[in-house]
């Protein structure tokens, strides 16, 4: 069912809502919906209402709401993965795999072996809303410039294909020594996977958490060419915790994916 989220938190007595601007022309335009098709609003709150189209126009989409409940879709943990900046499409496809498999933030980071530079986006910084990621349907998506607003469009489209609660955030790019510094200071547990880790099992380490508490979770991925020995150790002077993801090297697009489905399984299959 088609998904949309919403800026504006609806009031309990209301059984109707108007959808305007950039909203009601993705329903109209983009995607062609009239009278009669349902859809699922989420607001900030991250509570999903089922609504009915009433009427559609370009510029007004009235809905009537049959049902309303909190969004359970998001997951036991508070995950932000700091990827290494990649070439091509590695970049969408693991924004948009990370975030069906849960991630709340997604930083684009610059390591030594980065073939990728970005220029400094001036100016542009998503906004960080209660849900935890940019709110609206789209309209973050024309005000901010280049890759960074491409890739939370991505990040948009794939929260609504599978019934997340928030959009998550892709941030601006920060070099590694910047990532590292804050993930220390703000996460509970810094993973840092990397291909001549021999003895750091991830699963020992998952099985140590307690999900209940709801723990975030720093997961720094290296570019196409891994992270070098003076990365390693640099991530171990802030309190990295460096592991294997087993005997396979994996693309750089499916680090982050492979280690966010293992915490689901830790969380929430086991």
């Amino acid at each position: 069912m088609t998904r949309l989220f919403i800026d504006n938190r609806i009031d309990e007595t209301e059984n109707t809502y108007e959808i305007t601007g950039d909203e009601a022309r993705y329903l109209t335009d983009v995607l062609r919906m009239r009278p009669g098709e349902e859809l699922i609003l989420c607001d900030p709150d991250r509570v999903d209402y089922v609504c009915e189209i009433l009427s559609a126009s370009k510029g007004l989409v009235a809905v009537s709401i049959r049902d309303r409940h909190p969004n359970r879709n998001e997951p036991k943990f508070t995950a932000t993965v700091y990827q290494g900046l990649a070439k091509g499409e590695r970049m969408d496809i693991s924004i948009q795999k990370s975030v069906e498999l849960g991630v709340s933030r997604y930083v684009p980071t610059a390591c030594s072996r980065s073939i990728v530079k970005i220029k400094e986006e001036k100016n542009r910084r998503p906004e960080k809303a209660e849900r935890g990621g940019e709110s609206g349907s789209g309209k973050g998506e024309k005000k901010s410039a280049g890759k960074t607003g491409r890739w939370q469009a991505i990040a948009l489209e794939a929260a609504r294909q599978c019934g997340r609660g928030i959009v998550p955030v892709v941030d601006t790019p920060m070099n590694l020594e910047e990532a590292l510094k804050e993930a220390s200071g703000t996460c509970d547990l810094v993973l840092f996977p990397w291909e001549e880790e021999k003895e750091g099992k991830l699963g020992e380490i998952l099985g140590t958490l307690d999900f209940k508490s709801n723990p975030k979770i720093g997961i720094f991925i290296g570019p196409e060419g891994g992270f070098s020995e003076e990365e390693a150790a640099l991530a171990q002077k802030y309190g990295a915790k460096l592991v294997t993801l087993g005997r396979r090297i994996l693309r750089t697009e499916t680090a982050a994916p492979a280690v966010l489905a293992m915490l689901v399984y830790a969380s929430e299959l086991v």
